[in-house]
């Protein structure tokens, strides 16, 4: 059945209306016979009266006597022998004269003492019903007509007024228990009619509300309003079965999408709880369900403003853009963040490199302007000076060409990226490298690379790699010194295969290791003495480009290790060419 379809009108004989009536009548008739039997409520308002009244009789004359005699006001509430009367006095300074406990009571656990008090100095009585029978009086103390103080008393109810009430109170005590005992009886008669039904349409209902709309409401027959709601909840039920196939295809598939997204996108409640979060808003969520610190004062403005729009937002070494909108239905506020740090980076290392990469080629290019304008001038003339020049000439085009060189090959490794790599064999590329960058004089190359070993990579890439890392311990390492060329796998590891270039050489001071590996970095010793700075820069990004890592271990004196991890090839069924 469709939603909005008018529903079947069901007949009566006797509807739950009319049984309910019964039942209502016949308890209000019993309550209103009992009732004339019974002392009236007004008992208990007059007991109340009374011991009001002998409260305030006993306040009263305790205070004038105080105002005759106030250096005895210890020992006049000493006279009191009622257990249940407490009082205490205070001078016209609101100063307490007497101990701030009477009779077992503390002065500070009664409420609203304080203001009686001040009412009394004032010269206005106060009396005040407090809760289980006690009654509060503040009373004026005068001394020659004049209000010079106040007694504060607290008393319970007297013991013959407690007596009579409770009496009182044992009757109503019995004609309650007689009235309800016939009203069960009379509800339970009538109950019996309809439970089974009830119970019936309450355990489909349950069934709905568990998920399992697929089955039937039962207890929906008869002729009342019982039949009219089971037909009515059975309507609903096709409703919302098809209503929630509907919702649970669309969130299933806003899910997906949500949990595709780089974005986090979270849906922060009034007091900072994520109602809703992606798979990349985890680690801006604490283990209490709230979202980060830095992300409420962003929030609380957009829930204000209706929207905000945060460019860079830093917690941490993160930076993250936040863009953030109220949900007005929803009494919540929707927020997407965007982790910036990576791109600052890049745009930070870009700005370097375009500045380094222009330092760089303003020498040589100046010396190439400066011998040039030299040999117009006249040195053209001079063979001496001429192949000077032209020497100079030579040697800056080379530096040109050659750092040119290496930002080309920078420029392409930015451009391919990662993936693309495929199985390599990391002894033969060690032998090929050992073969392209042979050792100079006084330095013995050692080439340790076990066969079997195959790693993720690329062969040309990883060979200039290796070229470029033994070309630096060549050139750090005097004579006579060693370098090794070894690769194995570390223990226990089968994912990765570890190789190392380790030299003899003078080392690397502690502060320059964390940046041997930036663009045109070149240190205070001699490391890249003749280079540009970009070989280890160009080192690096080809291993990234191959999933891998590179770092160096030093110590001045005593050699360094440059270190490079790739992951080991996977299986596969043809031998590695």
């Amino acid at each position: 059945m469709a939603i909005g379809h008018s529903q079947p009108r069901v007949g009566r004989v006797f509807g739950v209306r009319l049984y309910l009536a019964i039942a209502f009548a016949a308890v209000a008739v019993i309550t209103a016979g009992l009732s004339i039997a019974l002392v009236s409520d007004s008992t208990d308002d007059a007991a109340q009266d009374r011991a009001e009244t002998i409260t305030v009789g006993r306040s009263v004359r305790l205070a004038d006597r105080v105002g005759d005699r106030p250096q005895a006001a210890t020992t006049l509430l000493a006279d009191i022998t009622d257990p249940g009367y407490s009082a205490w006095v205070f001078d016209g300074e609101g100063e307490l004269l007497t101990p701030e406990v009477a009779r077992g009571v503390p002065l500070d656990d009664i409420r609203g003492s304080r203001r009686a008090v001040a009412l009394a100095r004032r010269g206005s009585r106060t009396v005040e019903a407090l809760p289980s029978e006690i009654t509060l009086v503040a009373t004026p103390v005068y001394e020659d007509g004049q209000p010079a103080g106040a007694v504060l008393a607290r008393a319970e109810r007297p013991a013959e007024l407690r007596i009579a009430l409770e009496e009182i109170q044992g009757d109503r005590v019995t004609a309650g228990l007689v009235a309800l005992g016939i009203a069960v009886l009379i509800g339970f008669v009538i109950a019996s009619a309809i439970t089974s039904r009830v119970k019936r349409l309450a355990e489909s209902a349950a069934r709905m509300t568990e998920g399992r709309l697929d089955e039937p409401l039962e207890g929906t027959g008869g002729r009342d309003e019982i039949t009219a709601l089971g037909t009515a909840l059975e309507t609903m039920r096709g409703a919302l079965r098809e209503t929630f196939t509907a919702l649970s295809s669309e969130r299933d598939r806003l899910s997906a999408i949500f949990d595709a997204l780089d974005h986090a996108v979270i849906v922060v409640g009034p007091e900072g709880e994520a109602r809703f979060a992606n798979a990349a808003a985890e680690e801006m969520i604490g283990e209490d369900g709230r979202v980060s610190d830095a992300l409420l004062p962003l929030l609380r403005r957009a829930d204000a403003r209706g929207r905000v729009e945060v460019d860079a937002m830093r917690t941490g070494d993160r930076v993250y853009a936040v863009g953030a909108r109220k949900l007005p239905a929803e009494g919540a506020v929707l927020a997407v963040v965007r982790d910036r740090t990576e791109e600052l980076r890049r745009e930070l290392a870009e700005r370097d490199f375009v500045s380094n990469a222009a330092h760089e080629l303003r020498n040589p290019i100046a010396g190439i302007s400066g011998a040039i304008e030299v040999l117009r001038g006249g040195a053209k003339d001079d063979p001496e000076a001429r192949e000077h020049f032209l020497d100079r000439l030579a040697q800056d085009t080379d530096r040109v060409s050659r750092l040119t060189e290496s930002l080309l090959t920078l420029a392409r490794m930015e451009a391919v990226g990662e993936g693309g790599t495929g199985t390599l064999d990391i002894a033969t590329v060690a032998e090929e490298a050992a073969q392209a960058a042979v050792p100079p004089a006084g330095i013995e190359l050692t080439v340790d690379a076990g066969s079997g070993l195959t790693a993720q990579g690329d062969s040309i890439l990883l060979r200039q790699v290796f070229v470029g890392l033994l070309t630096n311990a060549y050139k750090n390492t005097p004579p006579p010194g060693a370098v090794t060329l070894r690769a194995r796998r570390e223990d226990g590891d089968d994912e990765e295969i570890l190789i190392e270039v380790e030299d003899s050489g003078t080392g690397i001071e502690p502060a320059e290791l964390d940046r041997v590996f930036e663009r045109f970095y070149r240190g205070s010793g001699a490391l890249e003495q003749e280079g540009f700075g970009l070989g280890l820069s160009i080192a690096k990004r080809m291993i990234d480009v191959m999933g891998g890592e590179i770092g160096v271990r030093s110590q001045v004196g005593a050699g360094s290790t440059f270190w490079v991890k790739l992951p080991a090839a996977r299986p596969v069924s043809a031998p590695v060419a």
